[in-house]
C-alpha cells in the first residue's frame, strides 16, 4: 500500500460525508481509516457504511490518542493524518509527498491551511513569518495537525503523538521532537481548505486545556523555562479573571487557577476530569 489516510472524527457527521467523498474521488486506491472517538451523532455508523473505509471506534481520550490508534492500523508507505473538516482537492497529498521525496530527512509535511474565506489559518504571530514569500517547501518548527503527511520509515523512529496532550499542542510537541531527533518538518506552499472547529464544543475547559498542554510542552522540552512559563500562565489567568468581560473566559481561567494552585505537578486533562465539567 502506497498511501494510508487516517481521518479523526468526533461528532463530525456534518462534515465527514464530504471529507470521505473527496478522499474516495481523489485517492481511490488509498487505505482509508476513520478513527471515531466516541461520537454520539451517527458519525461512526456513517463511516462503517461508507464503501472502502475501515472504521475504528475508540474511547474519547484526546486527539493524540485517536491519531496513534489510526497510525497503528495504517499500512501505507506514506500516512496522512487529517481532521474530518479538511476538504482535499486532487493533487493536495501529491504536493506534500513530492516535498517529502525531495527532502530525505523530512519526516512530515503540511500545507498552508486556509479558512473558508480564503485566508491562511492563524497560528499566532510567531507563525506569520513562515507564510511570507513561501514559494517552496520550508523547514519550520511545527505544522498543524489538521493535515500532516508522514514518512512511515521515519515515523517508526519518531514515535506517535504524545497522549498526555488531549486537545491542542500535540502537533507542536511532535514538531519539536522531530527536529530534536534530526528530522525535518516542512510547510508546503499548497493551499488546503480547513473549516475549523467542527469537533470543538463551546466549552471553557478547552481554553484551560490549551494552557495545560503548553505547560506540558515546556516541561518536557524546555525544563529550564518551565518555572517561568508556569508563573506567566498563573499571572495571566489572575488578570483575565479580574479584567476579562467574557464569562466563558472567566470560567476557563478560574478553572486553570484552581488546578495550578492546588497541585505542584501539572493536572490531568481538564477534559477527562469529571470534577472540572462546567454545569449550567
Amino acid at each position: 500500500m502506497e498511501l494510508s489516510v487516517v481521518v479523526i472524527s468526533h461528532n463530525s457527521l456534518r462534515v465527514l460525508p464530504e471529507c470521505l467523498e473527496r478522499l474516495q474521488r481523489h485517492y481511490p486506491h488509498a487505505q482509508l481509516i476513520v478513527v471515531d472517538a466516541a461520537s454520539s451523532d451517527g458519525s461512526l455508523e456513517f463511516a462503517r457504511q461508507f464503501p472502502g473505509v475501515k472504521a475504528l471506534s475508540v474511547a474519547n481520550r484526546g486527539y493524540a490518542y485517536a491519531v496513534n490508534r489510526g497510525l497503528e492500523a495504517a499500512t501505507g508507505r506514506r500516512v496522512a493524518v487529517m481532521n474530518s473538516d479538511v476538504y482535499l482537492e486532487a493533487g493536495d497529498l501529491e504536493a506534500l509527498g513530492a516535498a517529502l521525496d525531495d527532502h530525505p530527512k523530512a519526516v512530515m509535511a503540511g500545507p498552508v491551511l486556509v479558512t473558508p474565506h480564503g485566508r491562511p489559518q492563524s497560528f499566532g504571530p510567531l507563525y506569520v513569518p513562515y507564510y511570507l514569500n513561501l514559494r517552496a517547501p520550508r523547514a519550520v518548527s511545527w505544522i498543524s495537525g489538521a493535515l500532516i503527511l508522514l514518512k512511515r520509515e521515519l515515523l517508526l523512529e519518531l514515535g506517535g503523538m504524545d497522549e498526555r496532550l488531549f486537545f491542542y499542542n500535540e502537533d507542536l510537541e511532535w514538531g519539536i521532537r522531530a527536529r530534536r531527533k534530526g528530522f525535518g518538518v516542512l510547510l508546503v506552499p499548497r493551499r488546503v481548505l480547513h473549516l475549523g472547529g467542527a469537533s470543538t464544543p463551546n466549552d471553557p475547559r478547552f481554553i484551560a486545556e490549551g494552557y495545560r498542554g503548553g505547560l506540558i510542552v515546556s516541561q518536557t522540552h524546555y525544563p529550564w523555562l518551565h518555572g517561568l512559563h508556569r508563573k506567566a500562565v498563573w499571572l495571566e489567568a489572575q488578570l483575565r479573571v479580574l479584567l476579562d468581560p467574557n464569562p466563558k473566559h472567566k470560567t476557563a481561567y478560574s478553572l486553570l487557577l484552581s488546578r495550578l494552585g492546588q497541585q505542584k505537578d501539572l493536572p490531568p486533562s481538564f477534559l477527562l476530569e469529571e470534577s472540572s465539567k462546567i454545569h449550567p
